[in-house]
């Protein structure tokens, strides 16, 4: 059928009609629209079964100089990617089909419509939509309106108006319609108390299905300008920010991929989190980190983890207050614009011999006064080639002469005139200059030599970006903060310096402020900052849906002891247990009492719990007696993964975090002083409890507890004061701000649009092949196309904007020549789950049917292939597996060979070999191949599957899985870009190879106190998720090589790693 035809039939025949509204007619529409799901999912198995069935032919039957059956393959491989996608997608919509429904009658149309909601979309065999994508744009009239007329918007299109008579909520279960609700609202209040008062974990399912009116709409505000939004304690603002980077990616692929995000934490057991939660919304690969750690990046090359190292703000630092204001930001500026008034000449310039003027002081201060965002680097340069064209227009002119002599010795004069064209000078070495300059204005503050703060970071950023870059780097494109309260200005004003056309969505609460003297304890600065010309860029999130009521009025009580002003909150209607106050004689019996109400909450069916410690301190002694009595979750703040179980958290490093129930430990009157910042730091850690919230203490219960607030006493709520002072200030923005944030959800009521298509006459004609309804339902980019079963995004072709470059890139790129890693991946991106699930296979036997000794190393041969194993240390054992017999092994790139031979032994029995030096031993079962690995002890270290110990697989792209049995309370981590930089590998897959940059051997190290270095020379993934198994891949290859490196510690364990990988290749 051509397009016309197909795009007349869409136009004719694609309204949907309104189903019933009995039970029993929404069950048939249940039962047909999983039997198109299932449909769907059948048939895109049977297609990605064929496609593989397809490409193993091909393989096998072309060798890999033909180029036509290369292009086959390469076309077949991006179509089985494709398929994978879809897979993936077609799993969601079959296991939970919709939760929503809207009925409408377009302006344009004859009749009304019905669409179902849904995770994904699903469409019939003739691509008809049954249910909508919640990120397309029509859905947003699910979210966003009453019933009634309203509109919605098309990216590029232009506003489109309908009349929506009917929105529905739906609770499925098993295939099984459970309930339904009828509502203006979204999820109406016995929806959204029934989704509450689940457990933690069941509400993480639920979160789309619930996303209120005031949460969608920041959620779709457009990412090309900044926002700022303003939400209480469990507003759902974590939440919010990554269904907004879902979105973006749904509908601004063109512009925005993975790699353009940066998400922003305040503490990395908060970033696990997000970690965690992303791929459940399709988003994968988006870097995360710490404000610390993004300063850090950004200093490039200059940062030197060997000498340099990150310190955390004291808490008894009364210097970060003056370190972290915007006063210490414009007076870091008015160095920097005194030191290149300094260093940069001003006045004009003559050619000696005649006179002529080439640049007078008034161009040359113009320029420097005009390029406020060009470094002093970048202004040097740019000036001398100004100069150098000058020169050049002077000496070549028709009525003037220069001998070549006098030509020669000009250019030689002026050439470096303003300065070299790189910057000779230390950023450290400048920064103590500016607190040297600060001392002298009385702003002293202490310096510990080679360790830095949060705020030295920023400083040591700007510093670099301002003085010495030439050759930026894009770094992201949209960052999203989270906890934003925490960071001081000083860190705003360097990053919004530093990252250059950038656009920001900042979430956070300023009641929640726990750095009261230099975190945000307004919004105004920051507003002026960020938003000066974007003033409607700022929004409310009032609403609380985290607590019980008994449990938002507990904490509401901590925050009336404060002077300061509070933005309202309206929590949502969910009564549950009363809040208990236990008072205890000494610190056995709070351990007790802790015991007992967690023990009773287990019981309950409690999933995830809290105990909240003043400091960590305080934590690491409870976490010590608790972890005796009950099973203790990873509480450690730089590695725990935010999951099921029991933590014992000090009150920072709970920020942004919910649990089912939540225990105060020991909030006494030292611990919690009433004064202003402490009325925030407790009222944080109140506020993290979603269903149970108990207190325990000594007798000495802080007065924020203890005493009443007297009833006269009212809150100033800052909404109303911020609104006071716009008022006079400045007038109402055209476009105003958000709804549901300054104007609460009633400035969402606004006159509805003349009926029919707004902007019609700016709006381009439909894509070939695409009705106005296809426009209407999905995105209507040109690269998004129907598959019959729901919209795909294909993957970018060339011609995409090039890859956001980690810390080191630039340095390496620098580096003498080397090999370099071809791959396209970066550590630590998430990979794909096609990737991440191993290939299908046979039988594999491993078992051990010939056993061959040298003076180097053993070969032990089984039926899938033969494992060589060489002691090349004592500690260092390489481990080299090629599948088939009579292949001859490959040295690769990390040959190592000792300089004095090894002392090992080796020795066989009927089911087992053994390999031993002085310092470890390594021991393989004949029956099954699986190598374990002891220290010279004894300990059991590490081992191999026993069911399936390595798998390879061969041909054009082979590659291989190398599957351990690493222990759950095993503490895994891979060596990142910085070579201080350690990631944590639990519960994760990520690539641990470097992509793009010189050769380095990967790193995985264990708190077991060994290493494993992998000798590939392209990709590498660690995966330690059960779902896909827990195994290192490489591909490139069809060799497993490895090098199992026995340390005792990390620090022995880093050693033997640079002496087998190089000086190189481990820097």
């Amino acid at each position: 059928m051509c397009k016309d035809e197909k795009k007349k039939k869409m136009k004719k025949g694609s309204v949907r009609p309104v189903p019933g509204l009995s039970r029993e007619a929404e069950e048939r529409q249940l039962k047909e629209i999983i039997g198109i799901a299932q449909a769907n999912l059948n048939r895109t198995e049977a297609y990605a079964r064929a496609l593989s069935e397809e490409y193993h032919d091909l393989v096998e039957s072309y060798g890999p100089k033909d180029k036509e059956a290369l292009a086959m393959l390469h076309n077949t491989q991006a179509q089985m990617r494709e398929r994978q996608r879809d897979l993936i997608r077609c799993r969601k919509a079959r296991k939970m089909p919709y939760f929503g429904r809207i009925d409408f009658k377009d302006s344009g149309a004859s009749q009304e419509e019905s669409y179902y909601v849904g995770r994904v979309g699903i469409s019939d065999e003739a691509s008809e939509p049954v249910v909508i994508d919640w990120r397309a744009p029509l859905a947003s009239v699910y979210y966003e309106n009453n019933t009634g007329t309203c509109t919605y918007t098309v990216k590029g299109e232009g506003v489109y108006s309908v009349d929506l008579k009917r929105k529905r909520t739906y609770e499925i279960v098993n295939d099984q319609l459970k309930d339904f609700f009828d509502s203006d609202v979204v999820a109406n209040d016995e929806l959204l108390t029934k989704y509450l008062a689940r457990n933690k974990t069941a509400v993480l399912g639920e979160i789309i299905a619930t996303i209120q009116e005031e949460q969608n709409e920041i959620i779709r505000r457009t990412p090309k300008r900044n926002l700022i939004v303003q939400g209480v304690a469990g507003s759902g603002k974590t939440t919010v920010a990554m269904h907004r980077i879902s979105y973006i990616l749904y509908n601004y692929e063109e512009e925005f991929r993975p790699q353009d995000f940066y998400i922003i934490g305040s503490n990395r057991i908060l970033l696990n989190y997000i970690t965690s939660v992303l791929p459940d919304l399709d988003v994968y690969g988006v870097a995360q980190m710490t404000m610390e750690q993004l300063f850090v990046r950004l200093l490039y090359e200059d940062w030197d983890p060997r000498f340099h190292r990150i310190r955390p703000i004291g808490k008894k630092d009364e210097t970060a207050c003056m370190k972290g204001s915007y006063g210490w930001f414009h007076d870091l500026e008015d160095f920097c614009r005194e030191y290149e008034k300094t260093a940069v000449p001003h006045e004009e310039i003559r050619i000696e011999k005649n006179g002529v003027l080439l640049m007078d002081e008034a161009s040359i201060a113009a320029y420097l006064r005009d390029n406020p965002r060009v470094s002093m680097q970048g202004k040097i340069n740019m000036l001398n080639e100004i100069l150098q064209s000058k020169l050049e227009n002077e000496v070549s002119g028709k009525y003037v002469s220069y001998s070549p002599e006098e030509k020669k010795e000009l250019k030689r004069l002026y050439r470096w005139h303003f300065g070299k064209d790189v910057w000779k000078g230390s950023i450290f070495g400048l920064y103590r200059e500016f607190l040297a300059s600060q001392e002298e204005k009385g702003k002293k503050v202490p310096f510990t030599e080679n360790a830095f703060d949060l705020y030295d970071l920023a400083a040591l950023a700007y510093l670099y970006k301002r003085i010495k870059e030439t050759d930026g780097i894009r770094e992201a494109s949209h960052v999203i903060i989270d906890e934003a309260q925490d960071f001081g200005m000083m860190a705003y004003g360097a990053l919004e310096y530093c990252l250059r056309g950038c656009t920001y969505t900042i979430m956070g609460d300023v009641s929640q402020n726990i750095h009261y003297g230099y975190g945000l304890n307004d919004w105004e600065d920051l507003r002026k900052l960020m938003l000066s010309t974007n003033p409607g860029g700022f929004g409310l999130l009032k609403k609380s849906y985290r607590n019980t009521v008994e449990i938002s009025h507990f904490a509401t009580e901590i925050l009336r002891h404060g002077n300061f002003a509070v933005y309202p909150v309206e929590p949502i209607s969910r009564h549950g247990n009363q809040v208990t106050v236990t008072k205890c004689e000494n610190e056995d019996e709070m351990l007790a009492e802790t015991e007992k109400n967690i023990r009773g909450w287990m019981k309950e069916g409690r999933e995830t719990i809290a105990v909240i410690c003043r400091d960590e301190e305080e934590a690491a002694m409870v976490s010590a007696r608790l972890g005796e009595k009950l099973p203790l979750a990873d509480s450690d703040p730089e590695t725990a993964s935010f999951t099921q179980g029991i933590m014992v958290l000090p009150v920072e490093y709970t920020k942004g975090l919910e649990f089912d129930g939540v225990l105060l430990y020991h909030p006494s009157a030292e611990h919690y002083p009433a004064e202003d910042r402490y009325v925030k730091l407790l009222y944080v850690a109140a506020t993290r409890a979603l269903h149970e919230l108990t207190v325990v203490h000594q007798g000495d219960l802080t007065d924020l507890i203890a005493k009443p607030v007297s009833e006269e006493k009212k809150m100033q709520l800052l909404e109303q004061e911020n609104q006071m002072r716009r008022e006079k200030k400045m007038p109402t923005p055209s476009g105003g701000n958000i709804s549901g944030l300054s104007g609460g959800r009633d400035s969402a009521k606004r006159p509805a649009p003349q009926p029919g298509r707004q902007d019609s006459a700016k709006r381009p004609d439909p894509q070939p092949g695409w009705s106005d309804r296809a426009g209407k339902l999905t995105d209507r980019t040109t690269d998004r196309k129907s598959t019959g079963d729901f919209a795909v995004q294909p993957g970018r072709q060339s011609g995409e904007r090039e890859p956001v470059r980690c810390p080191e890139e630039r340095r390496d790129a620098e580096k003498p020549a080397g090999q370099i890693n071809p791959s396209s991946h970066r550590f630590g991106e998430f990979p794909d789950e096609s990737i991440l699930r191993p290939k299908g296979h046979s039988r594999i036997d491993c078992s051990v049917r010939i056993i061959k000794k040298s003076k180097t190393c053993i070969d032990l041969t089984s039926r899938y292939g033969a494992l060589r194993l060489t002691p090349v240390e004592p500690e260092v054992i390489r481990v080299q597996f090629l599948k088939g017999p009579g292949n001859a092994f490959r040295d690769g790139y990390w040959n190592y060979r000792p300089k004095t031979p090894v002392n090992w032994t080796a020795k066989a029995g009927k089911t087992l070999v053994e390999v031993a030096t002085e310092k470890l031993k390594l021991r393989m079962d004949k029956r099954n191949g699986a190598l374990q690995f002891y220290d010279s002890g004894g300990k059991l270290l590490l081992s191999e599957k026993p069911e399936l110990p390595r798998q390879i697989e061969t041909g054009i792209h082979p590659a291989t899985w190398t599957y351990f049995d690493w222990a759950k309370s095993e503490k895994l981590s891979a060596r990142g870009n910085l070579s201080g930089d350690l990631e944590r590998m639990n519960q994760k897959a990520r690539y641990i190879s470097f992509g793009g940059r010189n050769l380095r051997m990967p790193l995985l190290v264990s708190d077991c106190g060994y290493g494993l270095g992998i000798a590939a020379e392209k990709n590498v993934i660690c995966c330690t998720i059960p779902t896909y198994g827990k195994y290192v891949y490489t591909d490139g290859s069809e060799q497993i090589d490895y090098y199992f490196l026995c340390g005792g510690d990390y620090s022995h364990t880093l050693e033997l790693y640079r002496k087998i990988a190089g000086n190189s290749s481990a820097s």
